[in-house]
């Protein structure tokens, strides 16, 4: 009795099945992750903005000082 085996799907059908979830990845998850980027700004800028009530958020540590811009959601931080 022969066996009947089913044939083997050819390997271009993961390749294009991988290639549309990288698609699918960089236009939906790498934009998200981009906006919430660091923005190096000097202390002047730092304090101009606490003047006129642009800031959000404020961490201070060390060796310098992360906050978010009311306007702008990602972090910012002074120049050393």
């Amino acid at each position: 009795m022969k066996e009947v085996k089913s044939p083997k799907k050819p390997l271009i059908y993961y390749y294009v099945i991988v290639m549309l979830c990288l698609l699918l990845f960089n236009s939906l998850v790498m934009p998200w992750l981009a906006q919430r980027q660091i923005i190096e700004v000097d202390y002047g800028t730092f304090l101009t903005m606490t003047e006129q009530h642009q800031i959000g958020q404020v961490e201070v540590q060390e060796n310098q000082i992360l906050f978010t811009d009311k306007t702008i959601p990602p972090f910012t931080r002074p120049a050393s």
